[in-house]
């Protein structure tokens, strides 16, 4: 993998924060590292715990041979806090957050290597790809979506399947939801993220996609390609806990609440606060189903019922 030198201002920054799993991280690095650009790239490590200095340095010691820039820091910044700190510390024109349990694909850079390097235009302010999941929890009841993947050997999967296409998701899309995993698959320009704020830890759990939504707000529009281009890496974690599972509801409804008062979406959507967040939380226990847990048909009808209802009220008005 071609990086830049430190005397160079990079194309893309690839900002990985990281908090004590060095095991995952190092799977995380190896994914980054097996990248081939055709432009520069800064890759650089966030470590959010202040202690362990000697293992942090042990364990970061077998990539000696790779470009990067590992940084700790003095005291704990917090989740968010430390995507910030990612973005702050980035020199490049483009950033992009991976989290330190998270897996790039090839295809990751062979889609910016056509996209930032058009020789006609100016990139997109912002680039945002599907990903894929990688299911490893060890409860994973038997039957999971067909769409879900479950080894790593799909690090070497072939292009997704009707890659290419392209859907805009703007401030009525995300109005009903976010679209994304985290931050994994996004590439975005650095100074306009510094722009819009950055992430706000007040919105725990859901920081990321407020984040997006004041994006679309003030940015404009986020087109996202169908292609495959990472791995979401599903185990067992805080956001099965459940008070977080209803602070994903709540903080939701919350921030839908202020879009419709600041008007950037249409204020009958008010009427659809209360269904939202019902069908909110079924979507979310049907993710993190757990072995033995079923959801029922009736609630699955629900979740369909209302998508079809969400696909066509975000096509009544056009596009700003």
């Amino acid at each position: 993998m071609d990086t830049s030198v430190r005397d160079t201002v990079p194309l893309l920054s690839i900002a990985i924060p990281t908090y004590k799993r060095f095991d995952l991280l190092a799977e995380t690095l190896e994914s980054v590292f097996a990248l081939h650009f055709d432009f520069s790239v800064e890759v650089l490590v966030v470590d959010n715990d202040p202690s362990n200095d000697a293992l942090a340095l042990q364990e970061i010691s077998r990539f000696r041979d790779h470009s990067f820039v590992y940084y700790k820091n003095i005291e704990n910044v917090g989740m968010f806090g430390n995507w910030n700190q990612g973005i702050n510390l980035a020199r490049g024109k483009y950033v992009t957050i991976l989290h330190d349990d998270d897996l790039l694909l090839p295809a990751f850079a062979a889609e910016l290597n056509s996209r930032l390097l058009q020789p006609a235009a100016e990139p997109a302010p912002i680039l945002a790809f599907q990903v894929a999941i990688l299911d490893q929890r060890e409860n994973r009841p038997q039957e999971i979506p067909k769409d879900r993947v479950v080894d790593a050997h799909a690090l070497t999967a072939a292009p997704s399947k009707g890659a290419g296409k392209t859907r805009i998701k703007g401030t009525r899309e995300f109005f009903f939801g976010n679209p994304f995993c985290g931050t994994l698959g996004v590439v975005m320009r650095r100074d306009l993220a510094l722009s819009v704020g950055s992430f706000d830890p007040s919105w725990f759990p859901i920081a990321d996609y407020e984040f997006w939504c004041r994006w679309v707000a003030a940015i404009g529009d986020i087109p996202i390609v169908s292609e495959k281009v990472g791995l979401y890496r599903m185990r067992q974690n805080e956001s099965m806990v459940p008070q977080t599972r209803s602070a994903f509801v709540t903080k939701s409804r919350e921030l839908r609440s202020r879009m419709i008062s600041e008007g950037v979406v249409p204020g009958f959507y008010s009427l659809l606060l209360s269904t939202s967040a019902r069908v909110q939380k079924l979507a979310i226990d049907r993710d993190w189903l757990a072995d033995g847990e079923r959801i029922k048909r009736s609630s699955a009808l629900a979740v369909f019922v209302w998508r079809c209802l969400v696909f066509s009220l975000t096509r009544l008005l056009p596009h700003r």
